[in-house]
């Protein structure tokens, strides 16, 4: 054993979660907003989509309803397309207020059609998704970058990654982003597909209550923006009433040593949640050793370092 004795005290600790390894809502979804954009819901294809059905914007860039962009589906809202009519701007939102919500009601699910048709100018832009709290801060981003085609994200740092998919032009796509502002989580899905995975809705203590959530054309070029649009049918927005989210901490059990001197030691929780587990030797200063996945049977944690120390601390918490 390198010539050690094995008189390393080593302890297992739990950390305080940082993030949910699950949650489950016990109550049941309500809707909370619903609209196809039909003239049967007072929706009128000659004007703007500002100012009907209570929808409000910002910026004086294109935004309506046009007919049949998605075969079978009627009337669809759109953003884009004409150019604004102020100098200066650098973006059109649109966005829909809902009611307040209760305290309780802490899950938010919203769901959308939505296509990008791409321009005939050569320029190329933005198109976003914003959430908002109820006081009027923006959270996280969803950005589909025109002229790379690319889906990024930002939290509310307002540093957009990329999530690794991209889009194609006149695709229709099913959207929607899952919101648990109890545990200060969201993940956006296209179809089936997770995109963006239990990001934080806010890293700076915003206030974690539901406001709104609308598109946004952000002009690359705000005095030649592109002709390019975004149409999107569907919207609709529930909510759920819960309990505080259940949690599942991981879990840290010391199991021996190996033969060649490392430490094992046996991690479990949630299977799909990415736990890290990490090493002190002062309980002050923690490094990270490993992020797993438990898996359905545990995961076997090692440590090829312990027998330098006279005492070692470990604890396993949700990875960020």
């Amino acid at each position: 054993m390198r010539g050690k004795t094995r008189r390393t005290i080593v302890a297992c600790w739990l950390a305080v979660s940082l993030g949910l390894a699950a949650t489950t809502a016990l109550g049941q979804a309500r809707p909370l907003y619903y609209s196809g954009f039909e003239p049967g819901q007072d929706y009128d294809a000659e004007f703007t989509l500002i100012d009907q059905d209570d929808w409000q914007g910002e910026g004086t860039g294109g935004n309506g309803l046009v007919e049949d962009d998605f075969e079978g589906l009627g009337q669809q809202g759109y953003i884009g397309y004409w150019p604004p009519e102020e100098d200066g701007e650098a973006f059109t939102s649109l966005w829909r207020p809902v009611e307040r919500l209760d305290p309780e009601e802490t899950k938010v699910t919203f769901t959308v059609l939505m296509m990008i048709v791409d321009s005939t100018n050569d320029q190329s832009d933005d198109f976003r998704w914003a959430v908002y709290n109820s006081e009027v801060q923006r959270l996280v981003t969803l950005d589909f970058d025109n002229e790379t085609r690319n889906i990024n994200y930002a939290l509310d740092d307002n540093i957009f990654l990329p999530t690794g998919y991209s889009f194609e032009h006149e695709a229709l796509y099913e959207l929607k982003f899952v919101m648990d502002f109890a545990a200060n989580m969201w993940t956006v899905f296209v179809g089936d597909q997770a995109i963006v995975n239990d990001k934080k809705l806010t890293t700076t203590g915003a206030s974690l209550t539901f406001g709104d959530l609308g598109p946004l054309w952000v002009y690359r070029k705000p005095e030649t923006p592109g002709n390019n649009y975004m149409v999107f049918d569907e919207y609709k927005i529930t909510v759920e009433t819960s309990d505080e989210p259940l949690k599942t901490p991981p879990t840290l059990a010391w199991t021996g040593w190996m033969d060649d001197g490392r430490a094992m030691l046996q991690m479990g929780g949630d299977a799909a949640t990415d736990y890290t587990v990490e090493v002190s030797d002062d309980l002050k200063t923690w490094t990270p050793l490993e992020t797993a996945k438990p898996g359905d049977t545990g995961k076997e944690i090692t440590d090829a370092d312990a027998l330098d120390y006279e005492q070692r601390f470990y604890r396993a918490r949700t990875a960020d």
